[in-house]
């Protein structure tokens, strides 16, 4: 009976220990970004987050970050174009498998732009990017890139992350989690009703609240 008892106890045993496991190396994490260190730990990742609270800004704030080409660039640097911004890592497989999905999109839709943020060094993205062939612009950092999620009003706890906005730089919405066709298809819906008039961006707001 006992031996039955203790091997039942193994996986609750597991689970605890692992979930402390991430607990602390989330904090350790957030510990060595707040010290502005580099470090190796990647952020936490989750394939499907829980909507949380969330207060984006009215505008797309401003910021720069490192592009491919070793260069400064802003993300204001699309002017007159909704954009997907879309915040992933080299190690982190759910951001992996909408790659493909977000090039097609691109390709697709050339009145918007799709804007990968990298949370690596450029040393890691350079040769995954030169593999990858992504044609759409990628901005790399990492604790800079975790500063321009909190520039969202978006807490950086998991990868992927994606916000998207409208043609005039207005913020629309955040989807926490892999993305999937299905939301892309739902964005578009709902800039072609605020572009012609059929939804007010108050409107457009609350439509990807509610699918995203």
């Amino acid at each position: 009976m006992g031996e039955v008892m203790g091997r039942a106890a193994r996986p609750t045993l597991i689970t605890v220990a692992l979930s402390a496991a991430a607990v602390l190396g989330y904090v350790a994490y957030r510990f060595t970004l707040d010290d502005g260190a580099t470090t190796d730990a990647p952020v936490a990742v989750t394939q499907e987050a829980p909507a949380a609270a969330r207060t984006l800004p009215d505008e797309l704030p401003e910021f720069s970050l490192v592009n491919l080409d070793g260069e400064q660039q802003s993300i204001r640097s699309w002017p007159g174009k909704p954009l997907v911004i879309n915040f992933w890592a080299t190690w982190c497989g759910p951001c992996l498998r909408e790659i493909p999905m977000l090039k097609a999109f691109q390709e697709a839709h050339g009145d918007l732009t799709v804007v990968g943020i990298a949370v690596n060094t450029p040393d890691e993205v350079q040769p995954f990017a030169a593999e990858m062939g992504f044609n759409y612009p990628v901005l790399i950092g990492r604790n800079d890139a975790v500063n321009a999620a909190g520039s969202f009003g978006v807490e950086f706890y998991a990868l992927p992350f994606t916000i998207f906005t409208d043609a005039d730089g207005r913020t629309l919405g955040v989807r926490t989690g892999e993305l999937h066709q299905e939301q892309l298809d739902d964005f578009l819906a709902v800039l072609a009703d605020l572009e012609a008039g059929r939804a007010s961006v108050d409107e457009a707001r609350a439509r990807i609240a509610g699918v995203m």
